[in-house]
């Protein structure tokens, strides 16, 4: 009997076709298993090269690990370091390690990340203890984010809860434990966190819930920020509803903290014992909203908006805190005043109290909640209240520097950013008549020179032009003096004829004023546009022996390590004689003691000062612009609609107010100072009758200043001999040095 080899032998060799066909059907499936899992592993493989590839291209390069850049607060300081505004899109402020109180680090440490110096950037044991424990619970009970890993994610990543999320975590983790030191990772971490309130790191914390620096915590502050990390909002101490949780909170941080040793059990109980008083920082109230946005848009366009908003930038500025809150009471008060007069010119013009059926007065007594309540009615009047809104702008520099020291753009800031300061263009009136009498003693005459003021007659394109004073009178023979400190337009129309208007404009220019200036008679009583500023600027100049600082309100600006940025001085330029400034600064003393500012000694300023008035056609525009020695400012009142505030709102009335109240703060630590007389500036006895030198007959005279090498006739009224100082008699209605009858017959028709 053959065995199974043998059998299995014989009919091998006899069907070897069968054999083969066997051995190939049984061949293929492993072959194609083969393939398939060759293919499945080059896929997985290639797979995962790609994802390792694209995480690794996911994570923080070189360089963002090297510099980080956390958005810092960038703080505008006042002139005296006061916190003036702060500029920021997260509000942190940086501090070191060693600022930090122990505590405060040991709090953070124990509540956060108790193996925080013992690990590598993450914590094995508590990942796998974080598992074992949201598998017991079923949920999200615990998180195994070491602090270097709640870093990363801060700085890097997002807060979406996905698994791609945590491995870019840890790994980004480990390459923070690699680059940094454990000091210098706790430091970001300590400037980085959010701490709820909107503020991010322990300093701006510590200021925003117990109004002190970081440095002066105690145990139990250091436990209550350290226990608001977890939950921010909800642990935050400045809410009452939070306080029952954020002292349990504490607590928990202070038995922590008895854990890993950093105090001992009685401390943490005595600390326990206290209770958490929060003391919310007071925001400053807003001051100089003008002046900071002036100062947005200085920095913005100079280093950008990233810069401003997240630099941590220190700018110093020129405001001056003090006289900034006078000034803008001052405004606030005026404006009112002003504006209850042009409410009535609206009830009185309108008389849409009838239409509604009360009274004048009811209306006057509540007139904002009334119009507010009928706005839509009273909005269709074509002289509406809302083209009747009275504002006013102000402008203070330092004489000498060019500092900006106060500053207003308008009413309100929220109302209307429009900044009348530096954009509104306005007529100056009077207030223009300075740079003619300036032009006017470059060319010879003096304060003494005497001119006709009676009616004339121009001849303009336009036709026949008779201007008109103020008081719509005429004076006769009047020295420049008088007709400055009167502010007679006559006298300064033929004084812009006699010598010129291209002259008056060179003036003018040289001096600052950028816009438009015609030249036509009417410029010489203020028919052109000036900018606050510009004639603010102007004037300075007669206070400062002639020389112009240019404006200026950013002193130094400082990057978050306090390397300086740029710093700032005064850039001056000579612009007139000092003689001519002073002869001009002396001529408008008379302006402020006995002539149209005169109200300036009434409110009670009484340094030595001076400065015009000035006020335009229907009333429509007010002025003050005045000096001292030291300081200058520009007040003007108006409407933006340029209509008219109602009959007798000038300068005096709608502007001197504010420029005193502004002064008297501005000045309220300088010494007392007099204009100073130069080498070249004489004093001379004046007859008051003839304006000559006077004679020991002249009943009435006065001290007069004159260039030095000016000369006067001696007076004939008040002598028996007719005594001269020089070859020729000058013409009592002339100019002193030459003659200008040509130019003036050319100019106007008496």
């Amino acid at each position: 009997m053959q065995n199974d080899k043998e059998i299995y032998l014989s009919s091998k060799n006899q069907n070897p076709e069968v054999e083969k066909k066997s051995t190939n059907v049984q061949g293929k499936p492993v072959i194609i298993l083969v393939l398939v899992l060759v293919i499945l592993f080059s896929f997985a493989g290639a797979s995962g090269a790609w994802f390792l590839y694209r995480l690794y291209e996911s994570l923080p390069t070189h360089t963002q690990l090297h510099y980080i850049q956390q958005p810092l607060v960038s703080k505008v300081f006042a002139r005296d370091g006061s916190l003036l505004h702060e500029f920021s899109t997260e509000r942190r402020y940086w501090v070191s390690l060693d600022e930090v109180p122990l505590e405060l680090q040991q709090a953070v440490l124990a509540i956060e990340d108790r193996k925080y110096y013992d690990h590598w950037g993450i914590d094995i044991h508590r990942i796998f203890g974080a598992i074992v424990g949201n598998i017991v619970h079923k949920r999200y009970a615990q998180g195994a984010s070491t602090l270097t890993q709640q870093l990363a994610r801060n700085l890097y990543l997002t807060s979406e809860t996905t698994m791609l999320r945590k491995v870019r975590e840890a790994l980004t983790a480990i390459q923070l434990e690699q680059r940094f030191t454990k000091e210098e990772i706790l430091e970001l971490y300590l400037n980085q966190v959010y701490l709820g309130a909107g503020v991010y790191g322990v300093q701006a914390a510590s200021e925003q819930y117990f109004s002190k620096d970081v440095s002066e915590i105690n145990l139990n502050e250091a436990a209550t920020l350290a226990g608001i990390i977890q939950l921010p909002e909800r642990f935050r101490p400045d809410r009452e509803a939070n306080l029952e949780r954020v002292t349990r909170r504490r607590n928990t941080v202070l038995s922590s903290m008895v854990v890993t040793g950093a105090i001992d059990g009685q401390t943490a109980a005595q600390a326990i014992e206290q209770p958490i008083v929060a003391n919310p920082r007071e925001r400053p109230t807003p001051l100089g909203s003008y002046f900071v946005e002036m100062v947005r848009r200085y920095v913005a366009g100079r280093y950008g908006d990233d810069a401003l908003f997240n630099g941590g930038l220190k700018i110093h500025t020129t405001l001056d805190p003090v006289a900034q809150d006078s000034t803008e009471k001052a405004v606030t008060a005026r404006i009112e005043v002003l504006q209850a007069r042009l409410n009535r010119k609206f009830l009185d013009s309108t008389r849409v109290y009838r239409e509604m059926g009360i009274s004048r007065d009811e209306f006057l007594a509540d007139f904002d909640s009334i119009y507010a309540a009928n706005s839509e009615q009273l909005a269709s009047f074509p002289d509406s209240l809302r083209l009747r809104r009275a504002q006013a702008s102000v402008v203070s520099l330092d004489v000498t520097t060019g500092q900006i020291l106060t500053l207003v753009g308008g009413r309100d800031f929220q109302e209307s950013r429009f900044n009348r300061a530096i954009q509104a263009r306005r007529q100056p009136g009077s207030a223009f008549k300075p740079f003619v009498f300036t032009a006017a003693f470059d060319e010879g005459y003096n304060p003494a020179s005497v001119l006709l003021d009676q009616p004339i007659t121009l001849e303009t394109p336009e036709g026949e032009w008779r201007p008109e004073n103020y008081d719509r009178t005429f004076r006769g023979p009047i020295t420049l003096r008088e007709a400055m400190a009167s502010s007679v337009n006559l006298v300064a129309i033929q004084l812009f004829n006699s010598i010129g208007a291209h002259r008056v404009i060179e003036y003018a220019r040289r001096m600052g004023l950028k816009h438009t200036m015609n030249p036509v008679p009417s410029l010489a009583i203020g028919a052109c546009e000036v900018t606050p500023m510009e004639i603010t600027s102007a004037y300075s100049i007669y206070a400062n022996a002639g020389v112009q600082a240019e404006p200026y309100f950013v002193t130094k600006i400082l990057d978050n390590n306090n390397r300086v940025l740029e710093e700032n001085a005064a850039n001056t330029t000579e612009v007139i004689t000092p003689e001519t400034a002073y002869l001009m600064s002396n001529l408008m003393q008379t302006v402020v003691c006995c002539g149209t500012g005169a109200a300036i000694r009434r409110e009670g300023f009484t340094r030595p000062a001076s400065g015009k008035t000035g006020t335009t056609n229907r009333y429509s525009d007010a002025w003050f612009v005045g000096f001292t020695p030291q300081i200058v400012t520009g007040v003007w009142a108006g409407i933006d609609e340029r209509r008219s505030m109602g009959r007798g709102v000038t300068g005096g009335h709608a502007a001197i107010p504010i420029w005193v109240s502004t002064m008297s703060a501005l000045h309220r630590d300088l010494p007392v100072t007099n204009f100073q007389r130069p080498q070249g500036v004489k004093s001379e006895t004046i007859c008051n009758e003839s304006h000559l030198i006077a004679t020991n007959n002249c009943p009435e005279t006065s001290q007069e200043v004159l260039l030095s090498t000016q000369e006067l006739d001696t007076c004939a009224l008040h002598t028996n001999v007719r005594q001269r100082r020089d070859g020729s008699m000058i013409d009592l209605l002339g100019p002193p040095r030459r003659s200008r009858e040509k130019d003036r017959d050319r100019s106007f028709m008496f």
